[in-house]
Protein backbone atom coordinates (compact mmCIF):
# COMPACT_ATOMS: atom_id res chain seq x y z
CA UNK A 1 0.00 0.00 0.00
CA UNK A 2 1.43 3.67 -1.16
CA UNK A 3 2.05 6.24 1.43
CA UNK A 4 -0.73 8.17 -0.18
CA UNK A 5 -3.39 5.18 1.05
CA UNK A 6 -1.97 5.46 4.30
CA UNK A 7 -3.01 9.00 4.59
CA UNK A 8 1.29 9.85 4.65
CA UNK A 9 2.96 12.50 2.96
CA UNK A 10 7.02 12.01 1.99
CA UNK A 11 9.54 14.27 2.58
CA UNK A 12 9.41 15.66 -0.88
CA UNK A 13 6.00 15.28 -1.95
CA UNK A 14 2.78 16.45 -0.55
CA UNK A 15 0.49 15.95 -3.08
CA UNK A 16 -0.87 12.49 -1.77
CA UNK A 17 -3.13 14.53 1.18
CA UNK A 18 -3.58 18.13 -0.14
CA UNK A 19 -5.11 20.11 2.59
CA UNK A 20 -9.07 21.43 1.60
CA UNK A 21 -7.80 25.25 2.57
CA UNK A 22 -4.89 25.02 -0.11
CA UNK A 23 -7.73 24.40 -2.97
CA UNK A 24 -10.21 26.90 -1.87
CA UNK A 25 -9.57 29.24 -4.76
CA UNK A 26 -9.15 25.57 -7.54
CA UNK A 27 -12.64 24.42 -6.30
CA UNK A 28 -16.09 25.01 -4.68
CA UNK A 29 -17.29 23.46 -2.03
CA UNK A 30 -18.99 19.77 -2.55
CA UNK A 31 -22.99 18.94 -2.21
CA UNK A 32 -22.67 15.40 -1.52
CA UNK A 33 -22.86 14.82 1.94
CA UNK A 34 -20.16 12.19 1.48
CA UNK A 35 -17.86 14.60 -0.43
CA UNK A 36 -18.98 17.41 1.52
CA UNK A 37 -17.80 15.58 4.85
CA UNK A 38 -14.69 14.58 3.60
CA UNK A 39 -14.13 18.22 2.12
CA UNK A 40 -14.11 19.75 6.13
CA UNK A 41 -12.18 16.52 6.97
CA UNK A 42 -9.24 17.58 4.75
CA UNK A 43 -9.59 21.10 5.97
CA UNK A 44 -9.41 20.22 9.57
CA UNK A 45 -6.37 18.27 9.36
CA UNK A 46 -3.75 19.67 11.38
CA UNK A 47 -0.45 19.03 13.13
CA UNK A 48 1.90 17.01 10.74
CA UNK A 49 4.19 14.52 12.15
CA UNK A 50 7.11 11.88 11.79
CA UNK A 51 5.40 8.59 11.26
CA UNK A 52 6.73 6.29 14.05
CA UNK A 53 8.07 4.06 11.37
CA UNK A 54 9.89 7.40 10.04
CA UNK A 55 9.00 7.12 6.31
CA UNK A 56 7.26 10.03 6.00
CA UNK A 57 5.26 12.72 8.10
CA UNK A 58 0.89 12.30 9.22
CA UNK A 59 -1.90 14.40 10.36
CA UNK A 60 -2.22 13.45 13.85
CA UNK A 61 -5.09 15.73 14.53
CA UNK A 62 -8.27 16.30 13.20
CA UNK A 63 -10.73 18.95 14.24
CA UNK A 64 -14.38 19.21 12.51
CA UNK A 65 -16.54 20.80 14.92
CA UNK A 66 -20.43 22.31 13.84
CA UNK A 67 -19.82 21.50 10.56
CA UNK A 68 -23.37 20.00 10.22
CA UNK A 69 -22.28 17.04 8.98
CA UNK A 70 -24.60 13.74 9.23
CA UNK A 71 -21.69 11.36 8.59
CA UNK A 72 -18.36 10.02 8.88
CA UNK A 73 -17.18 9.13 5.32
CA UNK A 74 -15.32 5.60 4.68
CA UNK A 75 -12.08 7.78 3.37
CA UNK A 76 -11.30 8.86 7.37
CA UNK A 77 -9.88 5.33 7.74
CA UNK A 78 -6.48 6.17 5.75
CA UNK A 79 -5.61 8.57 7.88
CA UNK A 80 -4.47 5.83 10.38
CA UNK A 81 -1.84 7.94 12.23
CA UNK A 82 -4.69 10.42 13.95
CA UNK A 83 -4.38 10.68 17.39
CA UNK A 84 -6.90 13.53 18.05
CA UNK A 85 -10.28 13.56 16.59
CA UNK A 86 -12.90 16.32 17.87
CA UNK A 87 -15.74 16.44 15.75
CA UNK A 88 -18.56 17.29 18.23
CA UNK A 89 -21.48 19.50 17.39
CA UNK A 90 -22.65 17.61 14.10
CA UNK A 91 -25.20 15.71 13.02
CA UNK A 92 -23.16 12.41 12.73
CA UNK A 93 -25.51 8.90 13.11
CA UNK A 94 -22.62 6.52 13.92
CA UNK A 95 -19.12 6.40 14.82
CA UNK A 96 -18.18 2.88 12.89
CA UNK A 97 -15.94 4.34 10.56
CA UNK A 98 -13.44 5.44 13.33
CA UNK A 99 -13.26 1.92 14.25
CA UNK A 100 -10.11 0.96 12.56
CA UNK A 101 -8.01 4.25 13.64
CA UNK A 102 -5.67 2.59 16.17
CA UNK A 103 -3.75 5.36 17.29
CA UNK A 104 -6.02 7.84 18.26
CA UNK A 105 -5.59 8.91 21.63
CA UNK A 106 -8.85 11.23 22.01
CA UNK A 107 -11.98 11.42 20.61
CA UNK A 108 -14.86 13.72 21.24
CA UNK A 109 -18.41 13.01 19.07
CA UNK A 110 -20.32 14.82 21.86
CA UNK A 111 -23.08 16.86 20.43
CA UNK A 112 -24.15 14.59 17.84
CA UNK A 113 -26.90 12.23 16.74
CA UNK A 114 -25.36 8.98 17.60
CA UNK A 115 -28.14 5.89 18.31
CA UNK A 116 -26.70 3.29 19.45
CA UNK A 117 -22.85 2.31 20.44
CA UNK A 118 -22.20 -1.34 18.28
CA UNK A 119 -19.69 -3.22 20.04
CA UNK A 120 -16.23 -1.96 20.62
CA UNK A 121 -13.62 -5.03 20.79
CA UNK A 122 -10.15 -4.76 22.26
CA UNK A 123 -9.02 -4.12 18.75
CA UNK A 124 -11.38 -0.95 18.12
CA UNK A 125 -9.61 2.06 19.22
CA UNK A 126 -7.39 0.70 20.75
CA UNK A 127 -5.05 2.91 21.61
CA UNK A 128 -7.90 5.40 22.65
CA UNK A 129 -7.72 6.71 26.76
CA UNK A 130 -10.33 9.30 26.42
CA UNK A 131 -14.11 9.04 24.32
CA UNK A 132 -16.98 11.77 24.87
CA UNK A 133 -20.18 10.43 23.63
CA UNK A 134 -22.17 13.04 25.51
CA UNK A 135 -25.26 14.90 24.42
CA UNK A 136 -26.16 12.76 21.96
CA UNK A 137 -29.47 10.33 21.30
CA UNK A 138 -28.06 6.64 22.45
CA UNK A 139 -30.08 4.38 23.99
CA UNK A 140 -28.54 1.37 23.40
CA UNK A 141 -25.00 0.61 24.25
CA UNK A 142 -23.14 -2.81 23.46
CA UNK A 143 -20.04 -4.43 25.10
CA UNK A 144 -16.64 -1.91 24.85
CA UNK A 145 -13.44 -3.80 25.56
CA UNK A 146 -10.89 -0.66 24.60
CA UNK A 147 -7.85 -2.13 26.07
CA UNK A 148 -6.48 1.24 27.39
CA UNK A 149 -9.69 4.03 27.57
CA UNK A 150 -9.38 5.39 31.27
CA UNK A 151 -12.05 8.04 31.25
CA UNK A 152 -15.92 7.72 29.10
CA UNK A 153 -18.23 10.41 29.17
CA UNK A 154 -21.95 8.75 28.27
CA UNK A 155 -23.96 11.45 29.67
CA UNK A 156 -26.84 13.71 28.64
CA UNK A 157 -28.21 10.23 26.71
CA UNK A 158 -31.34 7.92 26.66
CA UNK A 159 -29.76 5.08 27.86
CA UNK A 160 -31.79 2.66 29.86
CA UNK A 161 -29.80 -0.26 30.64
CA UNK A 162 -26.44 -0.84 31.62
CA UNK A 163 -25.87 -4.46 31.20
CA UNK A 164 -22.69 -4.63 29.40
CA UNK A 165 -19.36 -5.08 29.42
CA UNK A 166 -16.77 -2.15 30.12
CA UNK A 167 -13.09 -2.43 29.66
CA UNK A 168 -11.15 -2.91 33.18
CA UNK A 169 -9.23 -0.02 32.97
CA UNK A 170 -11.59 2.71 33.28
CA UNK A 171 -11.18 5.00 35.88
CA UNK A 172 -13.50 7.71 35.61
CA UNK A 173 -17.00 7.05 34.21
CA UNK A 174 -20.42 9.83 33.46
CA UNK A 175 -23.58 8.62 33.19
CA UNK A 176 -25.37 11.06 34.72
CA UNK A 177 -28.85 12.44 33.05
CA UNK A 178 -29.81 9.04 31.39
CA UNK A 179 -32.43 6.74 32.17
CA UNK A 180 -30.51 4.17 34.34
CA UNK A 181 -32.51 2.81 36.86
CA UNK A 182 -29.93 -0.21 37.55
CA UNK A 183 -26.41 -0.49 36.96
CA UNK A 184 -25.78 -4.31 36.43
CA UNK A 185 -22.22 -3.93 34.38
CA UNK A 186 -21.08 -7.68 33.75
CA UNK A 187 -17.28 -7.65 34.57
CA UNK A 188 -15.28 -6.18 37.51
CA UNK A 189 -14.08 -2.90 37.66
CA UNK A 190 -10.71 -2.60 39.80
CA UNK A 191 -9.51 0.88 38.09
CA UNK A 192 -12.39 2.94 38.68
CA UNK A 193 -11.60 5.45 40.35
CA UNK A 194 -15.46 8.09 40.08
CA UNK A 195 -18.91 7.46 38.70
CA UNK A 196 -21.02 10.01 38.52
CA UNK A 197 -24.93 8.92 38.04
CA UNK A 198 -26.92 11.75 38.74
CA UNK A 199 -30.37 12.33 37.82
CA UNK A 200 -31.15 8.93 36.52
CA UNK A 201 -34.08 7.02 38.44
CA UNK A 202 -31.87 5.04 39.64
CA UNK A 203 -33.10 2.54 42.57
CA UNK A 204 -30.52 0.56 43.09
CA UNK A 205 -26.25 1.17 43.69
CA UNK A 206 -25.32 -2.43 44.80
CA UNK A 207 -22.29 -2.44 42.58
CA UNK A 208 -19.48 -2.44 45.38
CA UNK A 209 -17.88 -5.75 44.12
CA UNK A 210 -18.31 -4.84 40.92
CA UNK A 211 -16.07 -1.61 41.59
CA UNK A 212 -14.53 -2.09 45.21
CA UNK A 213 -12.14 0.92 44.46
CA UNK A 214 -14.48 3.90 43.72
CA UNK A 215 -13.47 7.22 45.68
CA UNK A 216 -16.09 9.49 44.10
CA UNK A 217 -19.79 8.98 43.76
CA UNK A 218 -21.98 11.26 42.71
CA UNK A 219 -26.30 10.36 42.81
CA UNK A 220 -27.68 14.07 43.04
CA UNK A 221 -30.98 14.71 41.98
CA UNK A 222 -32.01 11.81 42.38
CA UNK A 223 -35.76 10.96 44.04
CA UNK A 224 -35.95 7.12 43.23
CA UNK A 225 -33.20 5.20 45.16
CA UNK A 226 -34.70 4.35 48.70
CA UNK A 227 -33.18 5.35 51.87
CA UNK A 228 -32.46 1.77 52.58
CA UNK A 229 -29.77 1.85 49.83
CA UNK A 230 -27.56 4.90 52.03
CA UNK A 231 -26.75 1.33 54.08
CA UNK A 232 -24.80 -0.16 51.09
CA UNK A 233 -22.37 2.96 51.09
CA UNK A 234 -20.02 1.20 54.09
CA UNK A 235 -19.39 -1.09 51.19
CA UNK A 236 -17.05 0.96 49.22
CA UNK A 237 -13.85 0.81 51.25
CA UNK A 238 -12.10 3.87 49.49
CA UNK A 239 -15.35 6.17 49.01
CA UNK A 240 -14.24 9.68 50.01
CA UNK A 241 -16.13 12.25 48.01
CA UNK A 242 -20.41 11.59 47.50
CA UNK A 243 -22.36 14.20 46.30
CA UNK A 244 -25.81 13.68 46.78
CA UNK A 245 -27.75 17.29 45.74
CA UNK A 246 -31.27 17.49 46.26
CA UNK A 247 -32.00 13.96 46.88
CA UNK A 248 -33.12 14.35 50.75
CA UNK A 249 -35.31 17.05 49.21
CA UNK A 250 -38.04 14.22 48.49
CA UNK A 251 -37.47 12.63 51.68
CA UNK A 252 -39.59 12.72 54.43
CA UNK A 253 -37.11 11.56 57.27
CA UNK A 254 -35.97 12.78 61.05
CA UNK A 255 -32.61 14.05 61.32
CA UNK A 256 -31.69 11.07 63.77
CA UNK A 257 -32.57 8.57 60.94
CA UNK A 258 -30.02 10.88 58.43
CA UNK A 259 -27.27 10.73 61.20
CA UNK A 260 -27.92 7.15 62.05
CA UNK A 261 -27.13 5.85 58.74
CA UNK A 262 -24.50 8.18 57.31
CA UNK A 263 -22.44 7.67 61.26
CA UNK A 264 -22.90 3.98 61.02
CA UNK A 265 -22.27 3.06 56.88
CA UNK A 266 -19.90 6.17 56.50
CA UNK A 267 -17.04 6.24 59.14
CA UNK A 268 -14.28 7.66 56.70
CA UNK A 269 -16.13 10.17 55.32
CA UNK A 270 -16.49 13.93 56.14
CA UNK A 271 -19.57 15.33 55.96
CA UNK A 272 -19.51 18.61 55.02
CA UNK A 273 -23.04 19.98 53.72
CA UNK A 274 -26.31 19.45 52.84
CA UNK A 275 -27.07 20.84 49.08
CA UNK A 276 -30.60 21.53 48.23
CA UNK A 277 -31.96 19.03 51.35
CA UNK A 278 -34.86 19.22 53.84
CA UNK A 279 -32.59 19.47 56.83
CA UNK A 280 -31.65 22.56 59.24
CA UNK A 281 -27.98 23.81 59.81
CA UNK A 282 -28.11 22.70 63.68
CA UNK A 283 -28.85 19.72 62.29
CA UNK A 284 -26.17 19.19 59.55
CA UNK A 285 -23.72 20.68 62.13
CA UNK A 286 -24.47 17.62 64.33
CA UNK A 287 -22.77 15.13 61.87
CA UNK A 288 -19.20 15.50 62.67
CA UNK A 289 -15.89 15.20 60.79
CA UNK A 290 -13.81 12.11 60.53
CA UNK A 291 -11.13 13.61 58.15
CA UNK A 292 -10.79 16.44 56.62
CA UNK A 293 -9.51 15.35 53.11
CA UNK A 294 -12.83 13.43 52.96
CA UNK A 295 -16.46 14.66 52.52
CA UNK A 296 -19.96 14.24 51.57
CA UNK A 297 -21.25 16.86 49.33
CA UNK A 298 -25.07 17.71 50.13
CA UNK A 299 -24.71 21.30 50.86
CA UNK A 300 -26.81 24.69 50.33
CA UNK A 301 -28.98 24.72 52.99
CA UNK A 302 -31.31 26.96 51.82
CA UNK A 303 -34.78 24.82 52.94
CA UNK A 304 -34.53 25.37 56.87
CA UNK A 305 -37.02 22.30 57.70
CA UNK A 306 -36.55 18.87 59.78
CA UNK A 307 -38.61 16.64 61.94
CA UNK A 308 -37.38 15.09 65.05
Amino acid sequence: MSNAQNGVTNDTHGEDIPSARDQSTEKEKPSSSNEDALFHIKDGLTQLEKTLSGDGYAFSNLTCKNKNLNCIPKEIEKYKHLKYINMSHNKIEDIDKLYSLSNVVFLDMSNNMIKTIKKLASNCLKNCVYMNLSHNLIKKVEDIKMQNLRELDLSHNNIENMNINLPSSVKKLNLSNNNIKTLALKNKLDNLESIDLSSNPIENIEFSEIAPNINYLKINNNSTMPMSQLSNLNNFKELHQLDMDNYLHFKDISYKEIKQILEANTKDIDLQKFNGNRIDKQGAAGITRKKPSQHIGCAYIYVLWVHL
